[in-house]
């Protein structure tokens, strides 16, 4: 098995099935048909990592779908108490149609978990601009106030830049994903994060190990500065604190480093030693080439080196929030 074939395994083993997708999608419309019918939504979408198709597989653990508030609601809602309203509204409205469903009130939306299921729902209330765009006003029940999201822009952004990368680039996104959670720091970078790295990192098709070297060094280069989501509208590096920051940078830079020594150790035609060192990077998913001990022992102690290559950001200034942080 060459790196590609590795890498392309790689792929297999961490995106979700056309199975659990379909499921997904399914339930989804499921409550979506409820809540129009009942009056609550003139209708539904997507949103998050699901929607985006960066989800870390293989298992689902969750969707998020907005809920857009049908417009007789407006007035109802606009006050105080009006998120939390909303919030009690879609949940009166699904628990007479979802006998056995579970609910649980959060800061934006509404968390559903149906018996069988292996995921659970984030139910979102919210409402459409007036003006027609694409941005929403989401429920914010801590704050209470609606709060403007950009959660469709960022769903166009990404998917325009995948087609521009010949569809690579949402499997690039998981695979550094994947990398973070092997180094145990996706508690202090979120997935958005590594989304942005990889979409100011990674700008056409290029290959897997590439991309992934690429954004990692990014990552590195952004950690501690202040950058936007791929909208250019959210300076989402605020909401990391100063103890995440460098933990994530921290473990950046050691898996940048060994992205690159394994990129050197490829281009000098040595690709058993650098599977070995992506095998460290992203662990069980992606399969261990069956070389020599001494071979194994050579790649992980070689020195590592650095290189970088990136698009640069659009600064503005932010006016939404993105749904995931």
């Amino acid at each position: 098995m060459n790196l590609r074939q590795r890498f392309d395994a790689l792929d297999d083993n961490i995106k979700l099935s056309d199975a659990v997708r379909e499921e997904a999608e399914e339930v989804h419309n499921r409550l979506g048909r409820l809540v129009v019918a009942d009056g609550v939504a003139k209708g539904t979408r997507l949103q998050g990592s699901f929607a985006r198709h960066t989800m870390l597989g293989p298992k689902l653990r969750d969707i998020d779908k907005v809920v857009e508030l049908a417009d007789k609601w407006r007035d109802d809602l606009n006050g105080p108490g009006g998120p939390q309203k909303a919030i009690s509204l879609v949940h009166d409205t699904l628990a007479r149609h979802l006998p056995g469903a579970r609910f649980e009130a959060k800061k934006h939306a509404l968390a559903i978990t149906l018996p069988g299921k292996g995921f659970n729902i984030d139910a979102v209330p919210a409402f459409n601009f007036e003006d027609g765009s694409d941005l929403i006003y989401i429920a914010d029940t801590e704050d209470d106030r609606w709060e403007p999201s950009n959660t469709y822009i960022l769903i166009k952004t990404i998917a325009k830049r995948n087609q521009e990368c010949d569809g690579k680039f949402v499997r690039q996104v998981r695979m550094v994903k994947q990398a973070v959670h092997n180094a145990n720091l996706s508690d202090a970078l979120p997935g958005l994060h590594v989304e942005t790295f990889t979409y100011y990192a990674v700008s056409a098709a290029v290959d897997h190990p590439d991309a992934v070297a690429a954004t990692l060094m990014k990552g590195v280069e952004l950690l501690g500065t202040g950058y936007y989501d791929p909208t250019g509208t959210d300076l989402i590096s605020n909401r990391l604190s100063e103890a995440a920051v460098a933990t994530a940078k921290n473990g950046m830079q050691r898996l940048a480093g060994r992205a690159a020594e394994a990129e050197r150790l490829a281009a000098a035609g040595n690709e058993a030693a650098a599977a070995h060192i992506w095998a460290e990077i992203f662990g069980d998913p992606f399969p261990h080439p069956q070389a020599d001990e001494k071979t194994r022992l050579q790649s992980l102690n070689t020195g590592a080196g650095a290189a970088a290559t990136g698009a640069t950001a659009a600064r503005h200034t932010p006016t939404t929030r993105a749904w995931r942080p």
